[in-house]
Parts: C-alpha cells; structure tokens; sequence
C-alpha cells in the first residue's frame, strides 16, 4: 500500500488522467461494499466528501453501480 502525504503524491504516483473523484455518498459506501478504496479522500465544496479512486480498480464497482442505483 503507497502511503501519500498530499494530494499532489496522489497524482504524481497514480496519474491525474487515472483517478476518478466520487462525490455521491450513496456511490462511495456501494463501491466500500464492493472493497473497492479510494486512494485519496478529500474534503470538497460546503465540506463534502470526495473521494479519489484508481481509475483501473473501479471497472466492476462502477458497472454494478450504473446497472443497480
């Protein structure tokens, strides 16, 4: 597991154009229920949660996600 200080580490080490940003709770406990992790978790506009996750682990999640909300 690569332990990242800040998000610019995140970017460095998986690649900007590789992360995908969830903001949709709902979207982020589905794909914990399917052990998939975000790699960064952040904190956006008006205090929400966003959550970084590497682009080529999320195929399945994001499958199950669009056939299932």
């Amino acid at each position: 597991m690569l332990k990242c200080r800040n998000f610019e580490d995140v970017k460095e080490v998986y690649g900007e154009n590789n992360l995908v940003k969830l903001c949709n709770i709902k979207q982020i406990v589905q794909y914990a229920k399917m052990k998939c992790q975000p790699v960064w978790i952040d904190e956006g506009y008006d205090g929400k949660l966003i959550a970084y996750y590497y682009k080529p682990e999320t195929e399945k999640a994001w499958n199950y996600w669009k056939n299932n909300k």
